[in-house]
């Protein structure tokens, strides 16, 4: 059945899919068929809404997500073999206050998000919540990203680290994940070597595995400035990642170097997913987007990026 599923051209794939899509997920059925087919299903039900529009006419190209607006965004790890990707929930005239909910009900999320809803009531959001899935061979896990008002964190959780209170960072949306752990990114605008180098050795106790992965990115290279940084926390306030980040064009020359340098990270269960995120047609756009390394404090690291459709 999935060798049958991926066999299926673009044009077959289900309305509420946009070409770009259809068409990167279609390549990716070759690489990852059983993900690929989950994928499908999931992305087509947490896109439906935006086919039922009142404006159609920018319904497809309208999101933050990527640089052409398509409402979808892939993404890569030289870590493991999955299909990742976000997605808007909502039509473009969808109040962002409402896209937190439509988020949960696409995912079927189970835990409580109240103290988020509240949080969202107070300030001006960005884009409200974006709805983002893995999916593995057999697995799932599911991941709600929260837009921050006004830049501010939680009550519940700002006084938990201390680099919450850092004048050096600010904090702009966070993941949150189903058994209570939250990733929390920030914008860095004076973060160098030597300030990501301490950051790690405080946060996971060693710097080594982040560095070094660092190092295979950006080939020695400083950082450009300005960067991010994600803390992941368990829901009892442990932290359990770090991750440096930057736009892929900050770095390098074109689309294709950046491309050379993320399979040369991967291996050969990872290099061939990238290559089907990123073996569309050129348009002459970046497809590769954010990109940027990642440690835990068991010590792994990876490279990881995100992929506009195509």
């Amino acid at each position: 059945m999935n060798a049958m599923l991926c066999e299926r051209t673009a044009e077959t794939m289900p309305e509420a899919l946009p070409a770009p899509v259809a068409a990167t997920l279609q390549r990716l059925g070759r690489v990852l068929p059983g993900p690929a087919a989950a994928a499908e299903v999931l992305l087509a039900r947490t896109l439906a809404p935006l086919s039922r529009s009142i404006w159609p006419e920018v319904a497809w190209d309208f999101s933050d997500l990527t640089n052409t607006g398509v409402p979808v965004e892939f993404s890569w790890s030289s870590r493991e073999p999955c299909l990742r990707w976000a997605a808007e929930v909502a039509a473009p005239e969808t109040d962002d206050r409402a896209r937190l909910a439509l988020a949960a009900r696409a995912l079927d999320w189970q835990g409580d998000l109240s103290a988020w809803f509240e949080h969202q009531r107070h300030g001006r959001l960005i884009f409200g919540a974006w709805a983002s899935a893995r999916h593995g061979d057999g697995s799932l896990a599911t991941k709600l990203y929260v837009d921050l008002p006004g830049g501010r964190l939680p009550p519940q959780w700002s006084e938990r680290h201390a680099w919450f209170r850092s004048p050096l960072l600010v904090w702009r949306l966070c993941g949150v994940n189903p058994d209570g752990s939250t990733e929390f990114y920030a914008r860095a605008h004076e973060l160098d070597r030597l300030r990501l180098a301490t950051m790690a050795q405080a946060a996971l106790g060693d710097a080594g595995p982040l560095m070094r992965q660092l190092d295979a990115l950006l080939s020695g290279a400083e950082l450009p400035r300005p960067s991010g940084l994600s803390l992941v926390l368990s829901a009892q306030g442990e932290l359990l990642a770090l991750s440096w980040f930057v736009i892929a064009k900050a770095v390098f020359r074109d689309d294709a170097e950046a491309g050379a340098c993320l399979q040369r990270c991967g291996d050969e269960t990872t290099v061939p997913v990238h290559r089907a995120l990123a073996g569309g047609p050129e348009d002459g756009r970046w497809r590769h987007g954010v990109m940027g390394v990642v440690a835990d404090v068991t010590g792994r690291s990876w490279v990881q990026c995100s992929l506009r459709p195509t």
